[in-house]
């Protein structure tokens, strides 16, 4: 490591340090710890959203399947990711719509489906999704940082990662108010990061107009070994992908993106329904600008080096660009805006499993109330169990960063679709409805994954696509043969004043007091 990007590296680090303690400071509570109080402001929730978009996923994994299919990663991923933020102020708009919200996506299952319920097996069965979901997604950041730390330091793969789980731990004990405060500094850092990197490469490959028109007589292989494309080939909207993986991609990137827990739980955070649904709206032009460096990236890698060395996949070219062609100052300013992508996005899905492991699963169905100091305590000491869990499944990596990414929104997609938005804009939907549309949308999607990747049978229509077409499907009968939704359910979401009745059931639903 030079002395500029170790510079870099130290004062990353001290600014970080300031940002958690000030953070660590703020959660008083289970209402602070899970969601920021329900208080932050427009300018925070921006920077918090806009954060957690860009992960590793993005940042090395994006670039990735930029260099090896060209844009075809604009269709299947910077058009369902954008898309995705299009949607979500519909969700917002709803979902923070009550005085008191949920504190967690589960908990809204509970809330809205099964009110009466002392014990809501619907809220632990999508908190065992959600665990499921971001230990997966929180390997492939681990991943990310543990490629990138040991090419450009020449650390092992294993320390490499090591150091990154360190710093997971230290941002995320605090709770929300840790992980949004110290995603202010990061999100600054990524765009900062991404812009003289870019910058950089457009200089390097004669400007835009230049960039792609060497990019259009690329012919060769992305790897050695393998396929040459046709000259132009780059600019193709399906790149390798059929159109059937391409439309399953594009769903999974944004309605599985749009339902995934993390992003409409960060808008609960918001500190009313007015931020709430301006958050995504106005991150839009923070996006916008960081995925535009990235298309640089991608495309100005396969300009400079337009086959991979030996042994290196294409998740490796922004690493590799750093090396051979980025000054120290440049790669250090990259390096930690990497991290800091994949910081941002590791932290704040760890603690929402963590969360959903003890708020979702072990207080729903506690016999006896459990108090808030001792809630956080449990939450404190499974974040560190589930950051080692990631930590082991990440020493034997995925080979694609970014398609494992779009396997978890799809996931999510087909789970949380129909019972986010037929719960929230459809007053009749019932519990016999969520339960249907959550378990079968799921189920379905991992079994015809599976017979996918083995091979077994290639679809027509895409996985994703039926897993969630089978969910509202099931939903939608289920509402209409079953009793309709009891009044206190729906309340909160569709009425601006709710009644005595439904106010002491949230309350005794969420065991406030």
């Amino acid at each position: 490591m030079n002395i500029a990007t170790a510079i870099i590296a130290v004062v990353y680090v001290i600014v970080l340090f300031y940002f958690i303690i000030k953070g660590n400071k703020k959660s008083s509570n289970i209402d602070d710890f899970t969601v920021g109080g329900w208080s932050m402001s427009l300018g925070i929730s921006i920077f918090y959203f806009t954060a957690t978009w860009v992960s590793a996923a993005s940042v090395l994994g994006v670039p990735g399947i930029l260099y090896a299919n060209g844009f075809a990663g604009i269709t299947g991923w910077f058009a369902g990711w954008f898309f995705a933020t299009a949607i979500l102020p519909l969700i917002a708009y709803k979902i923070r719509r009550p005085m008191f919200p949920v504190r967690t996506i589960p908990e809204y299952m509970r809330l809205r489906f099964e009110p009466y319920a002392k014990k809501s097996f619907l809220q632990s069965w999508s908190s065992v999704m959600i665990i499921f979901g971001y230990i997966s997604y929180v390997t492939i950041q681990i991943t990310g940082i543990g490629y990138l730390l040991s090419q450009v330091t020449g650390l092992s793969y294993i320390v490499s990662i090591f150091i990154f789980l360190i710093f997971i731990l230290i941002t995320v004990l605090g709770g929300v108010w840790s992980v949004a405060l110290t995603d202010v500094l990061n999100t600054i850092v990524i765009i900062v990061g991404l812009i003289f990197a870019a910058s950089l490469i457009l200089m390097k490959t004669g400007g835009i107009s230049e960039l792609f028109a060497q990019a259009a007589l690329i012919n060769t292989a992305a790897t050695e070994g393998g396929t040459a494309i046709p000259k132009g080939g780059l600019f193709s909207p399906l790149g390798t992908f059929s159109m059937a993986a391409m439309i399953g991609i594009f769903l999974s990137n944004s309605l599985g993106a749009a339902v995934s827990p993390h992003w409409p739980t960060r808008l609960l955070s918001a500190k009313n329904v007015k931020t709430a649904v301006f958050t995504p709206l106005l991150s839009t032009g923070l996006l916008t600008l960081v995925f535009s460096c990235l298309l640089v990236l991608g495309i100005g890698g396969r300009v400079l080096i337009p086959t991979m060395p030996s042994g290196m996949t294409t998740d490796q070219i922004v690493p590799l660009l750093i090396s051979q062609h980025m000054n120290p100052l440049v790669a250090g300013i990259l390096i930690a805006a990497i991290f800091a992508a994949a910081l941002s996005t590791a932290n704040g899905m760890i603690l929402q499993a963590s969360i959903a492991t003890s708020y979702d699963l072990y207080r729903n169905l506690s016999k006896k109330k459990v108090e808030d100091r001792a809630l956080i305590r449990i939450t404190q000491v499974l974040l560190i169990i589930i950051s080692i869990i990631s930590f082991v499944f990440s020493i034997n990596p995925p080979a694609f960063i970014a398609m494992v990414a779009a396997y978890v929104f799809g996931f999510f997609g087909c789970a949380f679709i129909g019972p986010i938005f037929f719960g929230l804009y459809w007053k009749r939907a019932n519990k016999q409805a969520a339960y249907v549309g959550t378990i079968v949308g799921a189920v379905t999607y991992i079994l015809l994954i599976i017979l996918q990747n083995q091979g077994v049978y290639t679809f027509i229509i895409p996985p994703v696509a039926i897993g969630m077409g089978l969910s509202c499907t099931g939903m939608l009968i289920c509402t209409l043969i079953y009793p309709p939704a009891p009044r206190v359910a729906w309340e909160p979401y569709f009425e601006e004043h709710i009644s005595k009745e439904t106010k002491e059931l949230v309350d005794l639903a969420m065991k406030n007091g």
